[in-house]
């Protein structure tokens, strides 16, 4: 039996969403940067968040730089070598649930909506 995996969080993109194609299955691509702690002891996870789905195309577009979001789905890693031959680990996440809180501009944190939600 496997283990239970299911990660949630909340983050700010740090790039637009990029769409590709993988053996004829679309796929979004996001980078997000998830802040803990405060003060001396703050930290920022870099977030690797993967979406699966012929929706992808049409959500892309709302994903922009600097939006904060919320999501859950599923933890993995990449281990991989830099140019210099050091050993990186990215956080990888296979979402089911990918939500956008705010915009940006709009740093309100306003109340969520339905057509906010997108999930897979």
């Amino acid at each position: 039996m496997a283990d239970l995996n299911n990660f949630s969080f909340t983050g700010r993109l740090t790039k637009d969403a990029a769409i590709k194609q993988v053996n004829g299955k679309t796929i979004m691509e996001v980078d997000v940067a998830n802040n803990i702690g405060y003060g001396q002891y703050a930290k920022t996870n870099w977030l690797k968040v993967k979406m699966w789905g012929d929706r992808c195309n049409n959500i892309a577009p709302i994903f922009k730089k600097g939006s904060l979001v919320a999501g859950s789905g599923e933890l993995s890693t990449n281990v991989w070598k830099n140019n210099a031959g050091d050993n990186k680990t990215d956080i990888v996440i296979t979402v089911t649930n990918l939500q956008i809180l705010s915009s940006k501009k709009d740093d309100t944190n306003s109340e969520m909506t339905e057509d906010n939600e997108v999930t897979f």
